[in-house]
């Protein structure tokens, strides 16, 4: 069998052996079936039996249809009458198939335990349900022998016209090439295909017109000779009576008609008057099937979330506590960022920043805008000349230094009045041009420069990066001008600042993934500096887990890819970076999330803490630093919603409720410097003290239907629905080779135990957040906490994590 989603524009007639059950999940289609002609909209259904002629064609609607296909013998052979747009007296019937059919869409994307015969059970099932309600007799093909040799005639007489209906072709000439006589053949396509031979060639000459009136710009006369009518009034006349249009009419109503996409919801940064910066494209389709399934008994919804012993996933650690170990880079701690500068002058976003740096000391902190209009770096006088202000810019840089944490300096973006042209991006409309005049720029880049090394030092300031601009590649988006434009801005402005000190680093080009998998952007920038001696110090780039359409793409949805993506893109970069003059460049991802949309209710959740405990331990080694974005909700790309919890980017809410994300990156901080022992869902470590820490986690990955762009089960209470469903993970653990006392201490974090997300539905999900919800959710967040002293040389235990869970623990030595 197969089951799948798709939309049509044009299927022309043919047939399979497979009988087919179609279900229209928005828009419409017309059909033509056993020799007439149907329009299936939404929540229609409709048989079609083995050898069945058919054709589907979009209407002036787009649309999306699931598709099952299986194989005649599940009917007996049976011939099924079933078509909701032709039999409305049957509507309880009609709700049992739809019913199957949404029971088995559940199953093959939840892909639980057992799903494969789950899914063949209900298709036995479905196929009892047609046989009993639908049956219309034996099928044709049983009463009347084998027709194989009528449907290869067919075919045959089908490929000869699409392939000549420009000429002149007469039902008499067709007959002939068959050798049969001209009643015969007339006869026999009539049965087959439900319209007369005639007929047919005018309706293919038709769509092959429309086409050519959509797409090109021949005349009209032109068309209607091409494709085989013999004068444009008989054209115009056929035409009008299938479309309603002329053809004049419809060529011009094309050229302006934007192609309906039925509750499709683009997710877009539509105050950026650049366009959309990453353009999220989902649909709820499957809702419409999904009612079918109905609400679930308390009795049935234990059924499905249960995870027993016996069914869980069992998986063996046995570690000897003296081994040998192997050394390895915290490469999570490196970096982390913020949205944009003006922020961080924020009281809220201090002390969030402050209070997260006292548990997980991150070195740097990236975050764009620094030479915003709001930061006041740069303006002109009547006579053009410039004027430096480094006044907000050293309250923010004094704070972050006297916290402990450094700059990652991400030198964007156009001051208003160095800016060539007005593009903007996010909310706050950061000015993506290049600069009208580029020595304005390096003058401004080269007193920052100054500034820094006056202010803070040269000790201090060779220790920053400077990173120039952020996702140059994206055209049009963060980047006003062309690639080659981008090449000799990124060399002039280092060129700047390393003839002020050579030691400082420069680097970039924040590259987004998108380049990375649809063309040569990187080989290419890499290609220029090494021809042009051009100083590169490190290279970054960004990654979350939309899959990067390019613009040829458009009608494809927003695709979740794996979670190997990371790494794999990692590998493919390493590929494409590869030159000799930069052997000894620095990696680093200065920015990375699940998603790039930061409304995707999933950030919230408990998913966000195996999901970053996953990336970081399957990135070990691969680039020097993996900088989260971003550590807040006080953040502000776009409009702001009203809810606590809309999918922010940020490890912390913007009411500074730490989210299970935000965990992640503290228990990952509490891992040992030396690795005993790393595989699929946990990490051991060792500390030089001779502590082990040991963290596992329970990664369980979006459904194939949420992946493909299909949002029907997301909403703002319901987050969870949309992930594949998996029992509970189990790690036998053996501890051997340990001496003395220690103390043993267990971080549970999960659904049940610490996620602020699920805190606030279990309270009730209140939309305006009263300090004392605040602080009765702050003290709900967090892993609970157990200790105890083990004594011995051999420690087993085992740990059992939900799905989405997490746990670690800690063993001390004790003196």
């Amino acid at each position: 069998m197969k089951l799948f989603v798709n939309s049509v524009k044009h299927i022309d007639f043919h047939w399979h052996k497979e009988v087919e059950i179609i279900y229209v999940l928005q828009g419409s289609v017309d059909i033509y079936l056993d020799q007439k002609e149907y329009t299936l909209n939404a929540d229609d259904v409709i048989v079609v039996n083995s050898m069945s002629v058919h054709k589907i064609a979009r209407t002036t609607q787009d649309n999306v249809l699931l598709t099952l296909q299986f194989g005649p013998e599940w009917l007996s052979n049976a011939f099924i009458a079933c078509n909701s747009a032709a039999h409305t007296d049957q509507e309880s019937q009609m709700y049992q198939i739809k019913q199957n059919l949404a029971q088995m869409v559940w199953e093959i994307n939840k892909k639980a335990s057992g799903y494969q015969s789950y899914t063949m059970g209900i298709l036995q099932t479905l196929c009892g349900c047609l046989q009993r309600y639908f049956y219309a007799g034996v099928h044709p093909t049983e009463e009347e022998g084998s027709r194989e040799y009528d449907y290869k005639r067919l075919n045959r007489v089908l490929t000869y016209v699409d392939q000549h209906y420009s000429e002149k072709i007469t039902l008499q000439a067709m007959a002939a090439r068959e050798h049969l006589s001209l009643h015969y053949f007339s006869h026999f396509f009539t049965d087959k295909i439900g319209i007369p031979f005639q007929k047919y060639l005018t309706l293919i000459r038709l769509e092959k017109a429309q086409a050519e009136l959509a797409g090109g710009d021949k005349s009209i006369t032109q068309i209607a000779l091409d494709c085989g009518f013999a004068n444009v009034k008989l054209f115009n006349k056929y035409f009008k009576e299938k479309y309603g249009y002329t053809p004049g009419a419809y060529r011009e109503a094309s050229l302006i008609r934007e192609p309906d996409r039925p509750d499709r919801k683009p997710l877009t940064y539509e105050e950026s008057s650049s366009g959309d910066y990453y353009e999220m494209d989902t649909l709820n389709a499957m809702g419409s099937l999904y009612r079918y399934l109905g609400p679930r008994t308390d009795s049935q919804q234990k059924t499905m979330d249960s995870s027993t012993h016996q069914t869980a996933e069992r998986q063996l650690i046995e570690i000897k506590a003296d081994h040998a170990s192997t050394p390895y880079d915290q490469h999570w701690n490196v970096i982390t960022t913020a949205g944009r500068a003006v922020e961080g002058l924020r009281e809220d976003w201090r002390q969030q920043l402050s209070e997260m740096i006292g548990r997980i000391p991150f070195q740097y902190i990236r975050f764009h805008g620094l030479f915003n209009d709001e930061m006041m770096v740069y303006s002109e006088d009547m006579d053009g000349n410039p004027a430096y202000n480094w006044a907000y810019v050293d309250k923010l840089y004094d704070y972050l230094l006297e916290l402990g944490i450094r700059p990652f300096v991400e030198l964007s973006f156009m001051p208003s009045q160095l800016a060539r042209s007005g593009e903007t991006v996010f909310w706050w409309r950061g000015n993506i041009s290049p600069p009208a005049d580029q020595s304005k720029w390096n003058a401004l880049v080269r007193e920052f420069i100054r500034h820094c090394l006056n202010r803070y030092g040269a000790d201090e300031v060779k220790r920053w990066y400077f990173e120039v601009w952020n996702e140059p590649d994206l055209l049009g988006v963060c980047w006003a001008g062309s690639k080659e434009e981008y090449f000799r801005f990124y060399e002039s402005t280092v060129r700047t600042i390393k003839s002020i000190m050579p030691e400082l680093k420069t680097g970039g080009p924040a590259m987004g993934y998108g380049s990375l998998w649809n063309d040569t952007w990187a080989e290419e920038f890499m290609n220029f500096c090494e021809e042009r001696k051009v100083p590169l110090d490190f290279f970054s780039f960004h990654i979350y887990s939309e899959y990067p359409r390019t613009k040829l793409e458009k009608e494809l949805l927003t695709q979740i890819m794996p979670p190997s993506y990371y790494k794999e893109s990692l590998d493919r970069l390493k590929q494409k970076i590869s030159v000799p003059a930069f052997r000894e460049l620095e990696l680093l991802i200065t920015e990375w999330n699940f998603s790039l949309y930061d409304r995707n209710l999933l950030h919230d959740t408990m998913f966000m803490g195996p999901f970053v405990i996953h990336q970081a331990m399957n990135t070990l080694g691969l680039a020097h630093a993996l900088a989260f974005w971003s550590f807040t909700d006080v953040f502000e790309e776009s409009v702001v919603p009203s809810s606590p919890f809309y999918g922010g980017f940020g490890l912390i809410s913007r009411d500074g409720l730490k989210k299970p994300s935000y965990y992640a990156f503290e228990l990952l901080q509490k891992l040992g410097d030396e690795l005993l022992g790393i595989g699929e869902g946990y990490v051991v470590t060792r500390s030089q003290n001779g502590s082990i820490q040991l963290l596992f986690y329970h990664y369980v990955h979006v459904d194939q239907l949420f992946a493909s762009g299909d949002w029907s089960e997301l909403s703002s209470l319901n987050r969870y629905d949309v992930f594949e469903k998996k029992g509970n993970r189990v790690f036998d653990v053996t501890l051997d080779q340990l001496s003395g006392s220690y103390k043993c201490t267990r971080y549970q974090l999960d659904q049940k135990h610490g996620s602020v997300f699920d805190e606030w539905v279990r309270m009730g999900a209140p939309e305006s957040l009263t300090d004392e919800e605040k602080m009765y959710l702050h003290g709900r967040s967090g892993p609970d906490i157990e200790t105890q002293i083990v004594h011995g040389d051999s420690w087993q235990c085992e740990i059992i994590l939900p799905p989405h869970g997490v746990m670690m623990i800690t063993l001390e030595r004790q003196y």
